[in-house]
């Protein structure tokens, strides 16, 4: 049987442990992709247990919630948050080489390609300590603190590479004319 996001919602929270099954199969691959990302093991169950709890905070008559792609969204985005808030957690040190995902900036606006090629070839423009520390700090959204953690130097130092990184981009900008000051 095929029922609603809705329908199953509702069941789940009062207590069906079918209806709380067949949300989870619903979103098995996307809970299967980030627990891969996340790489260690209890991820894939830390994820599952993210969409328990999201269940148990869903109020189906919040105006949001209104229709089935809303409420589907909505676990979809909390796995997502889940996900980011497990990697905080979970995965520790920094690769050698810098992944930027820049999907997490698409969570509210629509980018265009050439604006991530663009935001691509201005964090190239930066040191590898400049473009981790403001990758982490702007797309991934961790402290100053957090970031010298992570990377065994002073929270200062961060602080000093931030604002060097910023001054090198805005000076690039206004020298290209790409930004009013």
């Amino acid at each position: 049987m095929n029922e609603s996001i809705r329908a199953l919602v509702k069941k789940s929270k009062d207590k069906d442990k079918e209806a709380l099954t067949q949300i989870i199969n619903k979103f098995k691959g996307t809970i299967k992709k980030f627990s891969k990302q996340l790489e260690y093991e209890e991820a894939e169950i830390d994820l599952i247990i993210g969409v328990i709890e999201t269940i148990g905070k869903i109020k189906l008559s919040n105006l949001e919630l209104k229709n089935e792609g809303a409420i589907t969204n909505y676990i979809y985005n909390s796995i997502k948050n889940k996900r980011t808030e497990l990697y905080r957690k979970h995965v520790k040190g920094i690769s050698k080489e810098l992944e930027i995902n820049l999907e997490i900036t698409e969570d509210k606006t629509n980018y265009q390609l050439e604006d991530k090629i663009f935001i691509d070839n201005l964090l190239n423009l930066l040191t590898d300590i400049q473009r981790i520390i403001l990758v982490e700090k702007f797309l991934k959204g961790y402290s100053d603190l957090e970031i010298s953690n992570k990377l065994h130097i002073s929270r200062q130092a961060v602080n000093k590479s931030k604002n060097r990184a910023l001054k090198r981009l805005k000076s690039y900008l206004e020298k290209e004319k790409c930004i009013i000051v």
